[in-house]
């Protein structure tokens, strides 16, 4: 029996850093850490040290295999955001492109070469000079070439699935689409309850939430590779001392605060929600601009006072323009 919800649910978090659908099934399995917390509904939100290397990478790197609508140009909002979403009860189907690549790179090289999985980087040389192209590479993989660059990957038969190309877009599917699921109706769940299943342009694409731990999930019009712990309705949430406890996707979902350096609030309309402390003495306006002070980058966090020495990751000095402030 399948189970339907809304193409918004099938896609993911909608948010400037998460890649949705697409990023997460091209990415290979996590470890079994991160499956074995998907398995629980744990999340463990990242420190904001290791948030902000991402954020250096994501605003500073080029030639980055992602759309550039998706990579942040300001790395303070890209912390502010990141530290919201990793710290959410969605950052179990969070896209792995950060979670396994931004959060273990320590070089631009070595985020582009998780990024591109296994396919060329000059895979995309001649195509998509004028407009977004797909094509399926030598080894099965569904790239998205804009101006000749890799923008995208999935690695469709680490998945089990195949690379097709409809319309000038390549993706990863499972074959024809069976009459059970018609063209352009909302995504379903697959029988086994593993697989997210919509058809486009003939062909079923799917995401299997397997891979990562997780099962096919709903609840209150949303959907998403979910926990299978406890199912739950509703947006209640609570706190068991420094963790909170939520729904998401018709499941239960467990966030640790205290790991990523945070406190479950318990009042107000946070309550239930991982924040920052408040800063005992030394505070600053979380609303003050960035600034550069040599090859540092100065910013307010959460009310805190924070730098970031930008030859940390080799960058040569701190960039404040029209876009935002980053390294570069």
């Amino acid at each position: 029996m399948t189970r339907t919800w809304t193409r918004r649910g099938a896609v993911g978090l909608v948010a400037a850093l998460t890649l949705g659908l697409g990023a997460l099934a091209s990415a290979d399995p996590p470890p079994a850490s991160l499956a074995d917390r998907g398995r629980l509904g744990r999340v463990v939100p990242p420190v904001i040290d290791d948030i902000e290397q991402v954020c250096a990478l994501l605003t500073s790197c080029d030639r980055l295999p992602i759309p550039a609508s998706m990579v942040p140009s300001d790395f303070a909002a890209c912390v502010k955001t990141l530290e919201s979403q990793l710290a959410s009860p969605g950052a179990i189907a969070y896209s792995l492109l950060v979670r396994e690549c931004g959060l273990r790179a320590n070089s631009c090289s070595e985020l582009r070469t998780c990024g591109l999985r296994g396919a060329s980087p000059d895979a995309c040389t001649g195509r998509g000079k004028d407009a977004v192209a797909g094509y399926c590479d030598i080894d099965g993989r569904a790239l998205r070439c804009s101006h000749e660059k890799v923008v995208g990957v999935r690695d469709c038969p680490r998945g089990g699935e195949q690379c097709s190309v409809r319309e000038g877009q390549a993706a990863c599917s499972l074959g024809p689409c069976p009459k059970e699921v018609p063209e352009g109706a909302p995504a379903v769940c697959s029988a086994s309850g593993t697989r997210i299943l919509r058809c486009e342009h003939g062909v079923l694409n799917s995401l299997d939430c397997s891979a990562f731990g997780l099962i096919c999930g709903a609840g209150a019009g949303e959907a998403a590779c979910a926990s299978p712990t406890t199912a739950c309705t509703g947006d209640a949430r609570r706190c068991e001392g420094d963790v909170a406890v939520s729904c998401f996707a018709g499941h239960e979902v467990r966030v640790d605060c205290a790991a990523g350096g945070l406190v479950c609030a318990g009042a107000g309309r946070s309550v239930g929600a991982c924040i920052a402390p408040p800063p005992q003495t030394g505070g600053c306006d979380p609303a003050s601009a960035p600034r550069c002070d040599g090859a540092t980058l100065r910013y307010c966090d959460a009310g805190r006072p924070r730098s970031y020495l930008c030859k940390a990751l080799g960058f040569n000095r701190c960039i404040n323009d029209a876009t935002g402030s980053r390294c570069g």
